[in-house]
């Protein structure tokens, strides 16, 4: 199967004008609750990255990355600054949380794959 998140489709859909905070928001929030879910139940916890297993957030993005996530989950939403750190671009010119997108991809592959698409 071809892939389905991409980190170009990513970085696309971010840097669409037509998109409001809000969709943004959802879209980044929506992608830190699937890297959320991937920590260990200790990692959850502990707002960290204890296991550099390739699954999960990095060792660098742990805390906010759990933390973010959480936030998301309790309201929906995004904070202006946890938007930002996610939204800023590195030296590749790709937002950060566009690093994970072979995560991503694996989960929206295997849900595809679920629902027989």
């Amino acid at each position: 199967m071809s892939p389905i998140v991409t980190r170009d489709s990513i970085q696309s859909y971010l840097d669409n004008p037509e998109k409001t905070f809000q969709e943004k928001a959802a879209y980044v929030g929506r992608a830190l609750v699937v890297l959320f879910d991937r920590q260990t139940a200790g990692e959850k916890v502990a707002n960290t990255t204890n296991m550099d297993n390739g699954i999960g957030f990095t060792g660098a993005d742990g805390k906010s990355g759990v933390l973010s996530a959480k936030s998301f989950l309790k309201n929906k939403t995004l904070q202006d600054w946890q938007l930002e750190r996610w939204l800023k671009k590195g030296k590749s010119g790709y937002a950060r949380i566009a690093k994970y997108h072979s995560q991503l991809n694996e989960v929206a592959v295997a849900k595809a794959a679920q629902r027989g698409a």
